[in-house]
């Protein structure tokens, strides 16, 4: 099993209700393919993580990257998982409403700030920090 952690630049604004549809029709994918995770999306940016089967994971991916919706897709981290984070998850949610970025640890380095403020010295503790933070959070609502 593993863990994907991608960032992405909305090619067009979202509105709530897209961003509402996006999720109900991810939970509904990810259920059906054994797919746990979480999206944050915050001023048109979006960070996502995907827990599965790798072969699922990399597939689900291909296809995000291939969406014209999103721009400069990249990979933050992949690794092997020996367990969840999300289990209870198909696909949590956030937005900067609920808590705003800058309180997410690493969560400023993983998307590209130079300097996030939280003396986070890499990406990848950067990454660990914000899934650390994540998995313990609430997720709003779709």
């Amino acid at each position: 099993m593993i863990s994907l952690v991608y960032t992405s630049v909305a090619s067009s604004p979202f509105s709530d209700g897209d961003l509402a549809e996006l999720l109900m029709n991810s939970r509904a994918n990810n259920r059906r393919r054994d797919l746990t995770g979480f999206l944050m999306h915050e001023q048109g940016r979006f960070v996502q993580v995907l827990e599965g089967p790798e072969d699922v994971v990399d597939e689900r991916y291909a296809i995000i990257a291939a969406d014209p919706r999103h721009a400069d897709v990249e990979v933050v981290q992949r690794e092997t998982i020996a367990e969840r984070r999300f289990p209870q998850w198909t696909m949590g949610y956030r937005t900067s409403v609920d808590t705003a970025a800058e309180d997410i640890p690493g969560y400023r380095r993983v998307t590209g700030a130079a300097d996030d403020g939280t003396g986070v010295p890499d990406l990848q503790t950067a990454v660990h920090s914000m899934l650390a933070y994540l998995s313990s959070a609430e997720p709003t609502p779709a």
